[in-house]
């Protein structure tokens, strides 16, 4: 993807946005919150029918040379960060979610942090988690694995306890690694995959993001769970950038991945369409047989079909 040549800020904060305008002025406040003149706010809109528009018209009326806003049809929230990455300016790209918040202060500890090592590709650090009763928790990675090879091993069997909505890169990553489109729902997790397999990384242990749960999240989406469940696979062990030394981990991930959709399904109560990836994780890695909360579960779907 060629990215925008423009004069260079420091920070692009793009915030991709699918009729999220009760919350999205929150999100957009928590950057112009921040400190310095180094950084804009690119919004994209992937075609909302709630008041979005009327809301960003007001916003680049009153910070006309500090936010930009971007429609388009439909395309889904990988599309829309892709879109953002294009048209940014800034030397380090931060996505924040349009019901999401930047933690205070960050680009202040950012800018420190990247005078320090100025080398590094990508930043990771804290996050806050506010459930829909707004209990907040802290979620914290403790340590990040020093080599390639460990990280990206550690995070596709979730032994690596970091957030998408809390990192920050250099547009130079974005040159060879963007979103894959194609996807509705975890398209966080092949990008995130292959820059941890592929790019320097650091970890800075400050909250990056305030990240608010709700129930409709898409990860949810039975459809597209179906639809797109191996699809991440796919996208992580075909790409060009992994490493050759990753390939043996394709087989172990995708079982999980049909483990995991198998649970989606059981517990939106489509157990017969659970069965099937039920099997197929088993016939991927028989070993899965012994996670016996699973096996009861699909013993209790076989029952009732």
């Amino acid at each position: 993807m060629v990215l925008s040549e423009k004069k260079r800020l420091m920070f692009s904060v793009i915030i991709p946005t699918y009729n999220y305008a009760e919350v999205l002025d929150r999100s957009i406040r928590s950057v112009l919150n921040q400190t310095g003149d180094d950084f804009e706010v690119l919004v994209i809109d992937d075609g909302s029918t709630d008041h979005t528009a009327q809301i960003m018209t007001c916003y680049k009326k009153k910070f006309p040379k500090k936010i930009k806003y971007f429609l388009q049809k439909n395309k889904g929230p990988a599309a829309a960060r892709n879109k953002g990455a294009e048209f940014s300016s800034g030397e380090y790209l931060f996505f924040l979610d349009a019901d999401d918040e930047m933690a205070p202060s960050l680009l202040d500890k950012l800018r420190e942090k990247i005078s320090n090592k100025p080398t590094v590709d990508v930043i990771f650090g804290d996050h806050i988690s506010v459930d829909h009763n707004g209990k907040s928790t802290y979620s914290a990675t403790r340590i990040l694995p020093e080599t390639p090879k460990k990280r990206f091993k550690a995070y596709i069997f979730k032994k690596l306890n970091l957030s998408h909505c809390a990192k920050i890169l250099n547009r130079r990553v974005f040159e060879r690694v963007s979103y894959p489109a194609e996807l509705r729902i975890s398209e966080d997790i092949p990008f995130m995959a292959k820059i941890l397999a592929t790019f320097e990384c650091e970890l800075l242990s400050v909250p990056m993001a305030v990240v608010h749960k709700h129930k409709d999240s898409l990860r949810h989406n039975t459809a597209y769970a179906k639809e797109f469940g191996e699809s991440v696979a796919d996208h992580i062990f075909s790409s060009k950038i992994i490493p050759s030394w990753a390939l043996k981990y394709e087989k172990p991930f995708r079982a999980r991945r049909c483990l995991s959709i198998f649970r989606t399904l059981y517990l939106a109560n489509q157990k017969n369409e659970s069965i099937f990836f039920y099997k197929r994780a088993i016939s991927l890695s028989p070993v899965l047989l012994f996670r016996l909360s699973y096996a009861k579960k699909a013993i209790g779907a076989w029952l009732n079909d």
